[in-house]
């Protein structure tokens, strides 16, 4: 297995919960990330919160960054056009608006022997169940079952509702698990008219079970939680739990404990925090050495060599990453914890943005259609 696959398992946790990591803002503080459902032996957990009222995604300013950006893409690639279409599809399917502020996820994945990976992807957004049933019969895509709770064959369910997702369900697997005598489709399983749940059906039965508070579901360590305040209205977290991973004499000697990697919005900026924890003050040191020494050699890195002419796009380019290097403030090293967090103004981060996407398109523009065949 590859790490492309361990960090993406379930190729719809990765699309919807990448979604969410860049549409969603918060306006909830950190202690209300709903982790219900999200078992407590995952390893790697992560959730977002309700971005209603927020700069990054619910502002006059995005909306209008998003069009730019939507028009830009729109007039490269026909699938981007085709985007309104699938969007529409998706919500005369199921009611589900996936671009809804109100939406939230939560998931995560734990690691077995033989880095068999297992975990679930819960989805927080009001849809309409009747639709979602009335299309899946109407479209003949196979049942399953988590429990009590009915649900379906998530690739054909995907393949149902466009040629696009079609094509992008046709590539779905479930890594580590593909020789498993007992394999599982994964599923989409209609929990309530606010919850979907996707994974393979024993898991999403254990899900299910935890949302309807059989059990305890994950907790945000209060360490972390900590952290996760200072970035303001935080809207993205993920946490990793090294207790919960395949012990190694690497991971031993590390001393690594705990990850947290978060966005929030504070004011006028955008702050993210990566966050490490460890054993000792020693075994943090050589990260925090090693992190402080890479952003003392950046600006240098980025100068290149004088001598050399540089084309416009290459400065450009330069400068919107001299810019983002601007935002990252020095690496904080406390006992046997290593912090690093940078800020961006809200604005300048959507201006950077676009920029990279309008280099990108006339990049595309200039390059030459492959020879058919090709």
């Amino acid at each position: 297995m590859t790490e492309d696959q361990a960090l993406g398992f379930i190729p719809p946790m990765r699309l919807l919960s990448t979604l969410a990591l860049i549409l969603a803002s918060a306006l909830l503080p950190a202690q209300d990330f709903d982790f219900k459902g999200v078992p407590a032996d995952y390893a790697v957990t992560f959730a977002t919160a309700s971005s209603r009222g927020l700069k990054i995604s619910d502002s006059p300013e995005a909306k209008a960054f998003k069009a730019r950006l939507e028009k830009l893409v729109a007039g490269l690639d026909k699938g981007a056009q085709d985007s309104k279409a699938l969007q529409a599809a998706i919500v005369k399917a199921t009611g589900l608006d996936l671009e809804s502020s109100d939406n939230r996820y939560a998931g995560g994945f734990s690691v077995g022997a033989a880095n068999a990976f297992n975990g679930g992807l819960i989805i927080r957004a009001r849809h309409d169940s009747a639709k979602l049933t009335a299309h899946a019969a109407s479209k003949n895509v196979p049942s399953l079952r988590a429990g009590a709770v009915k649900g379906w064959k998530a690739q054909e369910l995907l393949a149902s509702l466009s040629d696009e997702l079609a094509q992008a369900a046709g590539g779905l697997t479930d890594p580590g698990q593909d020789s498993a005598e007992d394999k599982e489709d994964l599923g989409v399983f209609d929990v309530d008219s606010n919850t979907l749940v996707i994974a393979q059906p024993k898991e999403a039965a254990r899900i299910i079970a935890l949302l309807k508070g059989q059990g305890a579901s994950y907790v945000l360590p209060a360490a972390q939680r900590s952290a996760l305040a200072a970035t303001g209205r935080p809207y993205a977290v993920v946490s990793v739990n090294a207790a919960k991973l395949p012990a190694t004499p690497e991971l031993a000697e590390s001393g690594f404990v705990s990850g947290l990697f978060a966005m929030g919005e504070k004011g006028n900026d955008q702050v993210m925090k990566l966050s490490t924890v460890f054993t000792s003050k020693e075994k943090a040191a050589p990260l925090a050495m090693q992190a402080q020494g890479m952003l003392a050699m950046a600006p240098m890195m980025l100068a290149g060599d004088p001598s050399k002419p540089e084309t416009a796009e290459e400065k450009e380019m330069k400068a919107l990453a001299a810019e983002f290097l601007a935002g990252i403030q020095p690496v904080e090293a406390s006992g046997n914890q290593v912090t690093l967090t940078a800020k961006w103004d809200t604005l300048k981060l959507y201006g950077m943005m676009e920029k990279i996407v309008a280099i990108g398109a006339t990049k595309m523009k200039e390059t030459p259609p492959a020879a058919p065949g090709k």
